[in-house]
């Protein structure tokens, strides 16, 4: 057994030396695979032919999905292709809703209650597609922009375009067709229509177009578009259907993600093409501070569920976050001789184990656990608590990253699901069938795999082509096997859950933590494997993932709805902010499910940076765990409270030191949470 000297660190890019980059760009049912450059990518390639091809749930309906797209699951746009119709997505700021031969759009308010802040929406305009009655495909599975087919009984007939942060729908016609409108326009000299529905006005512009009402025929290659007008900026001067229409130029017809990793911020640009090349209306999400490279932002305000925003103008948008430092292992160096002898007295009890789940979600996360006790007890000099956790961790490893596995056995292995365009494993849960929540099960698995190679009790060779096919599923640049960043939305700076969205709100994230341990895990991973185009990517997502863990779910500012009378969120939907968890409706449930597994990058990043974090970080403490315990959680809690200085902290260890083995989360472990409150100080 390798003894670790210290915690496993990645390092961010370095200064005076140009940040780490790469983007991402919508690839369609024709396009090539862009091409790997590192191990890791390169093994997304190669899915189908490392595991067995097998079907493990029902076959996603092909309705909404044109053939050779790979099943778009854990999108915000995946309703739209699985949903009952109508079906509704929320590309901020707006509401689109797709039926059978027809696409809306709408302008939602923002309501709230006490445990609740939701885009209400009205009526939606829409276009009818004259000859199509069929449901619209998706034609392109993008992390941030996608299009839908609308077809008649001769072919193709338009081809709608949405996309995050572009307040508008368009339709490009592929052949001669005529649209028609839910509400005719009152059509301006400028070739402007206007449309006023329900206290929104709505603009309407079109290219080589002949317009009879609501109708408006187009000529093969011609276009129309549909947008809300912001009217919340008088002083902008833009709330003229006029001036505002001739910002928005034409539809968008890609969104390229781009990304830059430096010491100390990371940059994410989204570049948005237009079927003229032109500029057009953007709007950036309310948790970052966007900007418009090529272009200003001050063109109105567009109200959304996370915070008001303003509308730029221009072809792309670009924000900034703190760049994250991956930390797989906790630091215990500093720890004194009596800490040290409490951890490794709870080391010595624990070290005998439990039984492992055979599901990737707790199977993974009890890996993870011993994971971290592995690296304890190697960086404590606990040579018998470290061989016995090496050894089970060891033998559970070898059986789930064994590629033929689930040719002999139907638990503790993986297979390449061709009908969903990824890696599903056996035994499932939480719907994983169905592309529920990849990124939680892999990334347990990911991280105890890594950690594993660190300890030095496997070897990186035999685990490598289970564990890259998982980063593959989650993570790759795409391929014609796996899509890009499977769950990872760009703009959003966070993931999304579900797999086929089947939901009127959109899709949803509940544990912002456990997206984060998920990059921590693949950033090490594919640093481990020298892959330094994945562990950049990886580090990306990271650091936008822990971003809007704070901006959302952690410490929001929900000031613009005082309606809402929590200090956190629970779940973030496309269209809502609950107050809510789908196990519980204990507060400490509410917190804890941000928290967990309070893995060791989550230090930085949780740390208050300021009084006024601090006292956020207090209260919704006291929020979730008013009389010091819960009946859920209170261990991770528990650790949260240690980050808040010295006082807190030498409370926390008295907990931790007492605390009911009934009260500690199955992915974590005394010796852990005893050491981790140790090392904050």
């Amino acid at each position: 057994m390798l003894a670790a000297a210290g915690a496993l660190t990645l390092a961010a890019g370095c200064t005076g030396s140009p940040a780490p980059e790469g983007s991402i760009a919508p690839t369609s049912a024709t396009s090539s695979s862009p091409a790997a450059t590192g191990v890791v990518d390169a093994a997304a390639s190669t899915v189908a032919q490392t595991l067995p091809i097998q079907s493990v749930g029902e076959a996603p309906s092909s309705d909404g999905v044109a053939d050779g797209v790979l099943a778009p699951t854990n999108r915000w746009y995946s309703a739209l292709a699985y949903a009952d119709l109508p079906a509704k997505a929320y590309p901020t700021p707006v509401a689109v809703q797709v039926d059978a031969g027809s696409i809306g759009i709408a302008l939602p308010s923002v309501v709230g209650s006490d445990a609740l802040i939701a885009a209400q929406t009205g009526a939606f305009l829409t276009v009818a597609v004259g000859g199509s009655d069929a449901r619209p495909q998706v034609t392109v599975n993008d992390p941030v922009y996608t299009s839908l087919a609308y077809s008649g009984p001769d072919g193709p007939l338009a081809t709608a375009t949405v996309a995050q942060g572009w307040p508008a729908i368009g339709l490009v016609a592929d052949a001669d067709v005529t649209l028609t409108l839910s509400s005719a326009p009152t059509w301006g000299d400028d070739g402007v229509g206007r449309v006023e529905l329900e206290g929104t006005t709505y603009g309407v512009t079109a290219s080589r177009a002949q317009v009879d009402g609501a109708s408006v025929t187009l000529a093969a290659g011609g276009w129309l578009q549909v947008f809300p007008i912001p009217s919340g900026d008088d002083a902008t001067g833009f709330t003229d259907p006029a001036g505002y229409a001739a910002l928005m130029s034409s539809p968008v017809t890609t969104a390229t993600s781009k990304w830059a990793v430096g010491t100390q911020t990371t940059t994410t640009t989204l570049a948005y093409s237009t079927v003229d090349g032109g500029p057009t209306v953007l709007v950036p999400s309310a948790a970052v501070d966007g900007t418009s490279p090529d272009g200003t932002c001050d063109i109105g305000l567009f109200d959304t569920i996370d915070g008001p925003t303003v509308a730029c103008a221009g072809t792309a948008l670009a924000w900034d976050v703190t760049t994250v430092t991956p930390q797989l292992t906790l630091d215990v160096s500093g720890l004194t001789a009596e800490q040290k002898q409490a951890v490794t007295t709870a080391l010595d009890a624990e070290a005998g184990g439990v039984a492992y789940p055979s599901d990737t979600y707790f199977g993974s996360k009890a890996m993870y656990r011993d994971a971290q006790l592995l690296a304890l007890a190697d960086d404590l000099g606990d040579t018998a608590a470290s061989t016995q956790i090496g050894e089970r961790l060891a033998t559970e490893l070898d059986q789930w990253t064994d590629p033929e596995g689930c040719t002999t056995r139907t638990s503790r292995c993986f297979v390449y699901d061709d009908a969903w365009g990824g890696v599903v494993g056996l035994d499932t849960a939480f719907g994983s069938e169905q592309f529920n929540d990849h990124h939680f099960h892999y990334g347990y698995l990911i991280y105890a795999a890594t950690i594993a190679v660190q300890e030095g009790i496997v070897d990186i060779d035999a685990i490598a082509p289970v564990i890259d096919s998982l980063v593959a599923d989650i993570a790759s640049p795409g391929t014609s096997e796996v899509p890009a960043i499977r769950v990872f939305d760009p703009f959003a700076g966070h993931s999304w859950a579900s797999g086929t969205s089947p939901f009127a709100d959109g899709n949803n994230q509940e544990s912002s933590s456990e997206a984060i341990t998920a990059w921590t895990a693949v950033a090490a991973w594919a640093q481990l494997r020298g892959d330094a185009g994945a562990a950049t990517r990886a580090q990306w997502m990271l650091s936008a993932e822990a971003h809007s863990s704070l901006a959302l779910y952690v410490r929001p500012d929900t000031s613009f709805a005082p309606e809402y009378t929590h200090l956190v969120v629970g779940i973030e939907w496309g269209a809502k902010r609950d107050y809510a968890t789908w196990f519980s409706a204990d507060p400490a449930a509410m917190l804890g499910i941000q928290l967990i597994p309070m893995a060791p990058t989550q230090i930085g990043i949780l740390t208050p940076a300021d009084d006024t974090a601090a006292g956020r970080a207090t209260a919704s403490i006291a929020e979730a765990m008013p009389t010091g315990t819960a009946d859920q959680f209170t261990d991770l809690i528990t650790m949260y409270t240690a980050l808040g200085g010295a006082k807190t902290q030498a409370a926390a260890w008295a907990v931790a030191l007492t605390l009911p083995d009934s009260a500690i989360d199955d992915g974590m472990s005394r010796a852990y949470m005893l050491a981790f409150i140790a090392s904050v100080g």
